[in-house]
């Protein structure tokens, strides 16, 4: 018996079988080849209804002429997707190439940063300019800083109280502060901008990717890449894509001159407006990977080895600090 033996009959909906299948990423990620050629077969925690809505603006994109995403492949029934039991699984065809950028770590980036800013031109739609569409994503985030700050400082009381302090302990402890100045001042600037945004009536609202990622983008024959996995696609503001962009990209150490050269090929193709960019410069000064870090150690969410945790801490530190630096010239 298989251990894929629930995959291959999903084919059949396609008229297709499969001749055999390959996991690509465990669990749920797998490569079919047909005689029609290879596809790429994802059991997908995510809503059906998700599915239908990305699959169908992404349909009408491609027949608007833009081919920046990976496209669903629709089964003998048009539907983008099967339901299996309690499983949702949708099929893409197979795209080669993405040994191209194995040697280069940051080359995803511009064609990334250029994908997400035509889908966000192509996708803004006024329809959907309502500020309580943005708002409650600020009142999440500002209750989500302010518990994350809260638990750093009983973390500081625990890293401070102990007799032989950890490695972990004195990295987070001489950061402390700085730590403490970023997320202060995230804070205050999204509250500020909320407050000053309230009755704003025009917020753009577009498809956003959601998870802008070097796994997320695949090289296509023109060089310029395909964007895929949409699992948490949605309608809302494009900062939030950028804000995941750029966290990423500085986490795979992008630098400062990249960043920026980045910034301007985005707005070129989609400028931000300019409460836009204040929203954006908020988002980017929070120190959300350090805060998870500290909230991981310190409740030990994960199994952690010391050297582990006390060098990730070290090298995040390092990323933010170069993010807060580009953070403060171009913004």
């Amino acid at each position: 018996m298989s251990r894929y033996d629930d995959v291959y009959p999903l084919f059949q909906e396609y008229d297709m079988y499969a001749q055999s299948i390959d996991l690509l990423k465990e669990p749920n990620v797998f490569k079919a080849t047909t005689p029609y050629g290879s596809y790429v077969c994802k059991r997908a925690n995510v809503s059906a209804k998700r599915l239908v809505f990305v699959s169908d603006m992404l349909r009408q994109l491609q027949q608007r002429g833009w081919d920046g995403a990976v496209p669903f492949t629709y089964t003998k029934f048009d539907d983008p997707f099967i339901v299996l039991g309690d499983a949702v699984y949708y099929v893409t065809p197979w795209q080669p190439g993405s040994e191209e950028w194995t040697e280069q770590p940051l080359a995803w980036a511009t064609p990334a940063i250029e994908r997400l800013a035509e889908l966000h031109h192509l996708t803004q739609n006024y329809r959907f300019d309502d500020p309580r569409q943005v708002e409650p994503l600020i009142d999440s985030l500002l209750n989500r800083w302010q518990y994350w700050q809260g638990q750093m400082e009983k973390a500081a009381e625990v890293a401070g109280g102990r007799q032989y302090p950890s490695p972990f302990d004195l990295v987070f402890l001489a950061n402390k502060a700085f730590v403490t100045e970023m997320s202060q001042t995230a804070t205050d600037l999204l509250t500020d901008w909320k407050e000053r945004h309230e009755t704003h009536a025009h917020f753009r609202l577009s498809l956003i990717h959601g998870y802008p990622h070097p796994a997320h983008i695949v090289p296509d024959r023109s060089g310029k890449g395909k964007l895929l996995n949409f699992d948490r696609a949605s309608f809302d503001t494009p900062v939030r894509d950028l804000t995941l962009f750029y966290r990423t990209y500085f986490q795979l150490a992008g630098d400062e001159a990249g960043a920026s050269q980045l910034y301007h090929r985005y707005a070129a193709i989609f400028p931000l407006r300019p409460e836009e960019i204040e929203l954006l410069a908020a988002f980017l000064s929070y120190p959300e990977r350090i805060m998870r870090d500290i909230d991981v150690y310190y409740h030990n969410r994960k199994d952690w080895s010391e050297l582990y945790a006390v060098k990730r801490l070290e090298k995040d530190m390092d990323r933010l600090m170069r993010l807060h630096r580009w953070v403060q010239q171009a913004f």
